[in-house]
């Protein structure tokens, strides 16, 4: 029951844009979905102060990364905008 309440509040979180901190390296980072915009934040501690890498995957489908990945990381998406 846990686990599936887990899900439907990161799956709630992305369709809001809202970030989602993962715990650990154990947990999967959710998917980019189709027609969003989607950045990684790496952090050096769960306490998410500093950002030591990241991850983006812009509208027109390409990618820009820096940095180092580490297992705390905050996931946001937003929707792209239609021309």
């Amino acid at each position: 029951m846990t686990r599936r309440l887990v899900s439907a509040l990161a799956l709630v979180l992305a369709a809001t844009g809202i970030p989602l901190a993962a715990a650990g390296s154990a947990e999967a980072i959710p998917a980019c979905k189709s027609g969003y915009q989607c950045t990684r934040t790496y952090y050096a501690t769960v306490g998410a102060e500093e950002p030591i890498g990241g991850w983006t995957r812009f509208c027109d489908g390409s990618t820009d990364t820096w940095g180092t990945t580490s297992g705390h990381v905050v996931v946001t998406q937003a929707r792209c905008q239609e021309f």
